[in-house]
């Protein structure tokens, strides 16, 4: 029957063995058992075993089995070997294999460490062998005498080896040990008859039979996996034990043989170079490892430091959650992308300051990382952007949803302070190579639509974006090769019909065709070259109008961005260009929408400039902030009203008298019928400009409609 649990081997080969032994013994045939019984135990220890301690102790087995084959097939003469010396491989083999299976070895020890320890001990023992059993009986008359001497010896070694067993957390090694300490015990004490007096004969031979069975049984044995293993021990100090042995080993064949003094001497000095050499080796590694050690602490801190540096790659370090870096690590695992950017969160820097705004970011962070369950990754990609990289578009609207909720549902608290948040979302699906740019271009279609919204991604939104880009494109080869250019419109007086000014307009002329201001206006400001735009057409206008100043005080008008307003050198650029064109300050008049001039309020770049006798003119009003509070605080000269408000009387009535309490300037826009005109002149608008009074035209109609209109007058 198949034996295939390894509880079950052992106790089957230790019942078979102990059985087939003893019949072999009762029935007179122990010589072929005992060859069946060591061959049985190797090929078992082999098949289950391969730690080198069980195939040393199959070495033993085998050596055995050649040894009782010497005995059993040589006849003993004067002429042959004495018969113990035919166990020293035996011995040898399991005092080693015994002395490896003691030890519990850390992981890095290899198997060549492990045969140079174990053919330490065997060279260990043979010096011991040559010393107090060869060398002394090397003369001898008789071969019995070499015989009982070798099973005295042979007793110590089986001695050693229980000593030696007995630290193994095994009850079967450890009956093996001794019973073969008992049986060498016995030899020696019949003088190799193998019989005691309370014992049946050949009880030794018996018992080493039995040893090897047990032996064999211990190799089966399921806790025999674990004898040798790799778990650590901790360790000790051999210094003591590996001099002694240094030093003793070359006095043994002194000590063995006391009637030679002339080895005295050198097996002294032999003994004391040992010992010597064996110090000084144990100082340079002990030197080597506490070098070892400190290279290992300091590998530590490199790695510690390095795990440290790679965290702080992959995260933001104001709010601690994963940066763009990571996101975009990570957009592989995902198939929608989620971005969040607060509204008007600059506003919220400008007004409370930045440490304020930091505390914003974290606290809405905090917010976030609620979502984490539902997201792959929540990040901060820089200011006041955050995006969710998420695995089911399905839901990927309705997070979007909760995540608008979450930012604007409770006020955020810093201090004694309660701050309203709204913010915008883009969400996109698809390629993961393209999240990141179409969620980015969603997101900036919320904020275009007003903000607090959510904008999903379709093809549309990467048509614009290649539109923008395109007009983007083109409007740097403008700023370098004259494209973009200046129309004006008259500024007219509706009481003596007579041109006061001029609004300077930008035109650009892209592939023979005029395109409209509402097209690449607004990608001037996304892209930031309104800037140059804004600087190119008050240096166009201040050079043209320089002249109808000085000669009809004809002034000029130019739109202001924000972009320019927050701009420090601003003022500069402004009496800069004037300087250079001749044009006096009381010829411009800079033209600022009403949101525009209440951002820049808190600026003295307007202050600067009307110091300059540059004056400033509110566009569009009354469809912003207008109202009483803001025209006392605001630097304003000029009130343009907007043409949505011309053909209702009362409104426009209205408008004027607040103006006319301000002793501010008012013009009226897009006047186009003589009906308005009348109308405007008889509520006594100080001035007009309309299509009724002239389309936005070049410079050089313009300068024949100002001759007209100076002939006119006069």
């Amino acid at each position: 029957m198949q034996i295939r649990s390894s509880s079950v081997a052992w106790w089957c080969a230790l019942a078979v063995g102990v059985v087939a032994v003893t019949a072999a013994q009762l029935l007179g045939a122990p010589g072929p058992v005992f060859f069946a019984i060591q061959l049985a135990g190797v090929a078992l220890t082999l098949r289950r075993r391969t730690h080198p301690g069980w195939l040393l102790l199959a070495g033993a087995h085998t050596a055995g089995v050649l040894a009782a084959a010497f005995w059993t097939l040589g006849p003993v003469t004067p002429s042959n070997t004495p018969q113990g010396l035919t166990l020293i491989p035996l011995y040898a083999l399991a005092t080693a294999g015994t002395m490896l299976l003691t030890r519990r070895r850390r992981r890095t020890t290899s198997r060549a460490e492990l045969g140079v320890e174990a053919g330490a001990v065997v060279l260990g023992l043979a010096m011991l062998s040559w010393s107090f059993v060869v060398l002394p009986y090397l003369g001898a008359p008789g071969y019995q005498q070499v015989s009982n001497a070798l099973a005295g010896l042979y007793a110590l070694v089986d001695l050693i080896l229980l000593v030696a067993v007995l630290r193994i957390r095994s009850w079967l090694l450890r009956g093996s040990g001794a019973l073969l300490l008992g049986a060498h015990l016995l030899y020696a004490a019949t003088d190799g008859a193998g019989t005691a007096p309370f014992l049946p004969g050949g009880t030794s031979f018996l018992l080493i039979q039995y040893a090897g069975v047990v032996a064999t049984a211990a190799a089966l044995h399921p806790g025999a996996a674990r004898l040798g293993g790799t778990e650590p021990r901790p360790g000790r100090n051999k210094l003591a034990g590996i001099v002694a042995t240094a030093i003793v080993g070359p006095l043994l064949p002194v000590v063995s043989r006391p009637g030679d003094p002339l080895a005295y001497i050198p097996a002294l000095l032999t003994a004391a170079l040992c010992g010597l050499l064996v110090l000084r080796i144990w100082l340079l590694a002990r030197d080597a490892g506490e070098r070892a050690a400190a290279l290992r602490s300091a590998m530590d801190e490199q790695a510690a430091l390095q795990r440290r540096l790679a965290y702080r790659a992959g995260h933001d370090a104001l709010t601690g959650l994963a940066n763009r870096e990571l996101l975009l690590e990570h957009v592989d695992r995902a198939r929608c992308l989620l971005l969040c950017s607060l509204d008007g969160f600059k506003e919220v820097n400008d007004t409370y300051g930045h440490q304020v705004g930091d505390e914003v970011l974290r606290r809405l962070a905090g917010r976030l990382l609620l979502f984490a369950p539902e997201a792959v990754l929540v990040a901060r990609l820089g200011g006041d952007e955050f995006g969710l990289l998420l695995t089911d578009p399905d839901q990927a609207e309705e997070l979007a949803g909760r995540v608008l909720e979450t930012v604007s549902r409770v006020p955020v608290t810093v201090g004694e302070r309660r701050i309203h948040l709204t913010a915008s979302v883009g969400l996109a699906d698809g390629v993961p190579e393209n999240l990141l740019g179409d969620a980015d271009l969603a997101l900036r279609a919320a904020k275009l639509a007003g903000g607090a919204r959510l904008a999903r991604f379709d093809d549309s939104l990467r048509a614009q974006q290649s539109e923008r880009a395109r007009i983007a494109a083109g409007l740097r080869q403008g700023l370098a090769d004259g494209s973009l250019f200046l129309h004006y419109q008259p500024v007219v007086d509706p009481a003596t019909g007579r041109m006061t000014g001029v609004e300077a307009l930008m035109r650009w002329r892209r592939d023979g065709e005029l395109v409209p201001p509402a097209v690449f206006i607004p990608v001037a400001e996304q892209t930031g070259l309104i800037g140059q735009l804004g600087e190119l057409a008050l240096r166009l206008a201040c050079t043209r109008a320089a002249p109808w100043y000085r000669r009809h005080g004809i002034y000029v008008t130019v739109n202001v961005s924000t972009h320019q307003l927050r701009d420090p050198g601003f003022a500069g650029t402004v009496l800069g260009i004037l300087a250079e064109t001749g044009m006096p300050g009381a010829g411009l008049v800079l033209e600022i929408t009403e949101s525009v001039l209440i951002d820049a309020a808190d600026t003295p770049v307007l202050g600067t400039l009307r110091e300059h006798g540059i004056r400033i003119a509110i566009d569009d009003f009354g469809t912003g902030y207008s109202s009483l509070a803001y025209l006392r605080r605001l630097p304003v000269d000029i009130l343009k009203i907007d043409r949505s408000f011309i053909d209702d009387v009362s409104f426009t009535r209205a408008i004027l008298q607040l103006a006319q309490s301000q002793d501010l300037v008012t013009v009226a826009e897009g006047v186009e019928t003589a009906t308005q005109a009348d109308q405007l002149r008889e509520l006594r608008c100080d001035l007009v400009q309309g299509y009724h009074f002239g389309r936005p035209t070049d410079a050089e109609i313009i300068e024949s409609l100002i001759r007209e209109s100076s002939a006119t007058a006069a």
